[in-house]
């Protein structure tokens, strides 16, 4: 089968979520099928042998068309993805492959450059999900301009799930805020994880650590707002009472794209700011607790599977227990608020036993997302979709 794949972004670096995925898409998709990649170009692209490389170029006059387009209805995240030369690239090749499979709802505008040609949308999380939970955390002043925005993403979401044949989200929390939206369009839906493995060096229990310099980490995209407003709260809620309660507790903040603002705030709080490392999974590796207590955004906390692929137990917030699909207690302990966050951040430093049950816990985790399994799964719902057109044809 014939398979385009339309990207938002390049692939590469994998430095965000919808990256990572991408490039795992066309890895999975390859393997069995003739697949295009249409996506902008990237320096030092890593070669891609068994795909054709289709470049589009990305226009900044895009936004010359913005209040027109946001006067139609348009979500602000959709806005700098509309592009006229992808729009063209996909006019001309999607009559020339069987499928064509679209990432992420800011290419909903580009659904009718499709024309007939059947789609697998990839959402790969619930934009609408993340922008009104976002809400919920932002200053006032924010709150009603991310409603409307919620409120749009919800209905280009519909849209791009009502085009296809199949929508992919990368968790099952995701998957019921889409299905409780549209439960029309709810048998399109499908959950295929993000794949993980585990690090070279990782054991089934947690490494062990300095008990004199016992080290808190948080990772992430520091240029995401969840996990800038993750890191933010902590610091200000959590961190003062967990440093008075463990004298020599070190903190460790790790991530691409680190605002001025929140190096300024790690550093006074004597914490240890790790900028764009070339190794994220080796910085978290060094560290006794990893933390994820973001209370908004979407898909799967890359943080919390960062952690259990190193062998490094997890505290988190209720929010990321649900995107991780995490059992509290056999995988990783939950916390809200800052008492219960002290409490159980001590209580793994405590205890090395339940440091190294939790670390077990994570690493069956990620045995449970292996590239395997996740890939057959991606095919599989690929498949599904090219049969769906088949019987359409014959009815």
């Amino acid at each position: 089968m014939r398979i385009l794949v339309v990207a938002g972004r390049p692939p590469w670096p994998q430095r965000r979520g919808d990256q990572l995925r991408a490039a795992q898409l066309v890895a999975a998709l390859a393997s069995e099928h003739e697949v295009t990649l249409l996506a902008p170009a990237v320096r030092d692209e890593p070669p891609l042998p068994d795909v054709r490389r289709v470049v589009y170029r990305r226009d900044a006059a895009a936004w010359l068309a913005a209040p027109a387009r946001l006067l139609r209805g348009w979500p602000v995240q959709a806005l700098p993805f509309h592009q006229r030369d992808l729009a063209r690239w996909l006019r001309l090749l999607a009559p020339q492959h069987d499928l064509v499979v679209l990432q992420l709802v800011r290419l909903e505008p580009h659904l009718r450059d499709v024309g007939e040609t059947p789609v697998v949308a990839d959402l790969i999380d619930c934009l609408s999900l993340n922008v009104g939970t976002r809400a919920a955390v932002a200053p006032s002043w924010q709150r009603p301009a991310l409603r409307l925005e919620a409120r749009r993403v919800a209905a280009a979401e519909r849209r791009l799930i009502g085009g296809a044949r199949r929508a992919l989200v990368v968790c099952g929390r995701d998957r019921r805020a889409l299905a409780a939206a549209a439960p029309q369009l709810a048998d399109r839906l499908a959950v295929v994880p993000v794949a993980m493995t585990p690090a070279r060096d990782a054991g089934s229990a947690a490494p062990p650590a300095t008990e004199a310099l016992p080290a808190v980490a948080i990772s992430g995209n520091l240029g995401y707002f969840p996990n800038r407003d993750a890191v933010d709260w902590w610091l200000r809620e959590v961190w003062p009472a967990l440093v008075r309660a463990v004298p020599g507790l070190r903190l460790v903040v790790a991530g691409d794209r680190p605002p001025a603002a929140l190096r300024r705030r790690v550093e006074r709080a004597g914490g240890t700011l790790v900028s764009g490392p070339p190794d994220l999974r080796a910085v978290l590796a060094g560290a006794t607790v990893a933390v994820a207590p973001v209370r908004c955004g979407s898909g799967i906390p890359l943080k919390v599977l960062d952690a259990w692929s190193v062998g490094v137990p997890v505290v988190a917030s209720p929010f990321a227990v649900e995107g991780a699909d995490g059992v509290p207690e056999r995988d990783l302990l939950a916390a809200e608020g800052v008492d219960a966050w002290t409490s159980q951040v001590r209580r793994l430093l405590r205890d090395p036993a339940l440091r190294a049950r939790l670390a077990a816990g994570g690493q069956e985790r990620i045995a449970a997302l292996g590239t395997e399994r996740v890939h057959g799964e991606l095919l599989r719902q690929v498949a599904g979709a090219a049969a769906d057109r088949v019987a359409l044809r014959g009815a």
